[in-house]
């Protein structure tokens, strides 16, 4: 039975499933299999992944109608032999080193989880391939670990990918299926429910920011999933206390949703969808407790009500001046913009 299990989701992938495939079948640790979910592909790669499975015995391919990333990788991981996870998405590749690297920190760490960092761009850098030294660092998963990979925008922190985890932290929260961005919602639960993390710093995951991939093709409607996963991950770390890294992610929450309601109102016209962002943030910030600063007010504010913003500056500087000097400072501040306003108008 195989130590690790490398899971890779498959839909029309076209020219870098080969490529991504070759990576997996090079590495220098050798106990593994791969397990490839062909989502109801329409181009070549289910002939693809056939044929590869036909040349290496570590290669199972499974084949299903197109139901989603999420239900592609759980049904794989109820098929998969391995004690430890590893997902790969179908247009990236892995540096030789990176299964060997990664099971020798989680296995002198003790950590359930081990993760290095990541290497984006169109295309693969020069260096990638140059030989990696598998150093790492152990950290727990508290909120101060878990804030100090967010301010630094170690990115994978909070994706499946460039990881090696625990078979039972993936199923016991699997991913959420007809969802995308549910890696984001799944990976937050699995580090805290690992307790210790196994930090690799170099750079041994290649991510291909490819312009047709879910994430980065012309926004849809889909993108909306990004707002339910945030919201998700804002509801978890507030149930634990963890309130700063709440907050980071409420920064993201409210810039993600002004800009969701900016392109369904003119871009899509879908005007309906854009109040239910509204409606969702509401329900948010307002019903559900979370609490929420200016900028974020501002941030959403601004874009579902232009034309109310111009009242809620003078408005609200009325409140500090209120605040700070009683209402006769704030009366006094009042007369003096009115004063302005009649000699710039005389």
């Amino acid at each position: 039975m195989a130590e690790i299990s490398v899971i890779v989701p498959v839909f029309n992938a076209g020219g870098y499933l080969a490529a991504c495939l070759d990576s997996i079948l090079a590495q220098t640790f050798s106990d593994f299999e791969v397990i490839l979910a062909d989502d109801g592909s329409t181009d070549r790669s289910g002939e693809l992944c056939e044929a590869y499975a036909g040349r290496d015995s570590r290669i199972r391919v499974f084949h299903q109608e197109n139901a989603g990333q999420a239900a592609a990788r759980n049904r794989a991981m109820e098929m998969a032999a391995g004690d430890w996870f590893c997902f790969v998405d179908s247009d990236d590749l892995i540096h030789p080193q990176m299964l060997k690297c990664l099971a020798l920190a989680a296995k002198n760490s003790g950590a359930p989880i081990a993760m290095c960092r990541m290497q984006e761009s169109p295309e693969l850098p020069k260096d990638f391939l140059a030989p990696r030294q598998g150093d790492f660092q152990v950290y727990p998963m508290d909120e101060k670990t878990l804030l100090s990979l967010h301010d630094r925008d170690a990115y994978p922190g909070w994706v499946a990918c460039a990881k090696l985890i625990r078979r039972e932290l993936c199923q016991h929260y699997p991913f959420c299926p007809g969802r995308v961005y549910e890696d984001n919602e799944a990976v937050c639960r699995w580090l805290i429910e690992g307790k210790k993390l196994a930090y690799l710093p170099e750079k041994m995951y290649y991510y291909r920011t490819n312009a047709m991939s879910t994430t980065q093709k012309a926004f849809s409607v889909k993108r909306l999933d990004y707002l339910w996963a945030l919201e998700s991950i804002i509801l978890f770390y507030d149930e634990l206390g963890y309130t700063t890294l709440a907050e980071r992610f409420c920064d993201r929450y409210a810039e993600a949703a002004a800009g969701c309601y900016h392109r369904l109102k003119f871009d899509l016209d879908r005007r309906d969808l854009a109040r239910q962002v509204e409606r969702d943030a509401r329900t948010l910030f307002r019903d559900r407790g979370i609490p929420m600063t200016r900028s974020q007010f501002v941030m959403m504010f601004d874009e579902m009500h232009p034309h109310l913003i111009r009242l809620y500056y003078p408005l609200d500087a009325c409140r500090r001046r209120f605040r700070a000097e009683g209402l006769g400072g704030m009366f006094r501040a009042i007369v003096r913009q009115l004063g302005r306003e009649k000699h710039e108008h005389s």
